[in-house]
């Protein structure tokens, strides 16, 4: 499961297609996904015919191909960076040689994108058989899809490898389709780690998802917006998405645990502010203490707790004396009066 320990949420730097088949380019960005804090980067293991039949091939397909591909090349030396840079590398498979490949380098997660979790069975079986940590987008998918998905995987799998990310897949999702609190139908009808595959432009839908109960986020990354490519313009530049890292890694010290738990402060001050109770007016001895008899103040000495009135002073009678603005003692009250109680 990529849900990790102690509240910290999984950061993926989504840098796809985005090395514009520069390889070079392509290890700047995961360079700039360490730095900003992420735990993982992600390519997209895209390839033209193993995708479209040939006989549906079309020539802007050919073009927009040869700007997207991850040359299977690449493979050895992403890896073999990621490694250097201490950093965890992750590719989407889309074809099922894709998921063989992978394999080869011991990757720690597989991560399903939505067109497969709609529309490619095989692979979520395959997938699901290989026991590995497996985080899945379920974008173009309506409950059902998504429920049928989560279904094949538990077949073939162990459902506590899942990952489930809610996701729109439109480029960019406006926030009025964001609908982050699916989130929470999401964990609580599967019961699996949830997370959120973040298309918005900006990086509050991130943080928000993080309070939701996200353990992973995915945004893609880019050097410049103003690039040529199909998921440039929608991507955090470097200086913003290293600002969303900052901002959800202070989002998980925001959220804490679910247990309360007080400061050192909170434990010594709260001493301080107690309300005590004190004689409201002049009273003699033998007369019976009623509500209207007591006010309440601070005080640095401890006398009966204020949660304690009712049943500690209410309708008891003095042994002594006591003058106005006296804080209440136990010992000040006759005794068969408290030994009653």
């Amino acid at each position: 499961m990529a849900e990790c320990k102690n509240g910290h949420v999984f950061v993926i730097a989504e840098i796809g297609s985005n090395h514009n088949q520069n390889i070079e380019q392509a290890f700047q960005l995961m360079d700039i996904a360490k730095q900003a804090g992420a735990d993982a980067v992600k390519f997209q293991s895209l390839k033209l015919d193993e995708l479209i039949a040939e006989t549906d091939i079309r020539k802007t397909d050919i073009e927009l191909f040869q700007k997207i591909e991850l040359r299977e090349e690449w493979y050895d030396k992403i890896f073999a960076y990621a490694q250097k840079i201490n950093m965890e590398c992750i590719s989407t498979p889309t074809y099922l040689q894709a998921l063989e490949l992978l394999k080869k380098y011991n990757v720690k997660h597989i991560k399903i994108a939505s067109p497969q979790t709609y529309g490619f069975p095989e692979l979520i079986k395959k997938t699901a058989q290989l026991k590995i940590d497996t985080i899945m987008s379920t974008g173009y998918c309506e409950e059902k899809e998504i429920k049928r998905a989560v279904n094949l995987f538990e077949t073939y799998g162990d459902l506590q490898k899942l990952t489930l990310l809610h996701c729109t897949s439109q480029y960019p999702t406006e926030p009025d389709d964001a609908n982050l609190n699916f989130l929470k139908t999401l964990k609580n009808r599967y019961g699996t780690a949830v997370g959120y595959s973040d298309h918005t432009l900006g990086t509050a839908a991130s943080v928000a998802a993080v309070c939701l109960g996200a353990s992973v986020i995915e945004k893609h990354l880019t050097l410049s917006r103003k690039m040529e490519g199909p998921d440039h313009y929608f991507a955090l530049e470097p200086d913003d998405f290293k600002k969303m890292v900052s901002d959800i890694r202070e989002t998980e010290k925001l959220l804490g645990m679910p247990d309360k738990k007080l400061t050192d402060f909170e434990r010594e001050f709260r001493e301080n502010i107690i309300m005590y109770p004190y004689s409201a007016r002049a009273m003699q001895q033998g007369e019976k203490l009623a509500e209207n008899d007591i006010t309440y103040f601070r005080s640095r000495s401890k006398g009966i707790s204020p949660w304690n009135v009712e049943q500690r002073l209410l309708g008891k009678a003095l042994r002594k004396s006591v003058p106005a603005n006296h804080q209440l003692k136990e010992t000040e009250l006759a005794e068969n009066e408290r030994d009653h109680h």
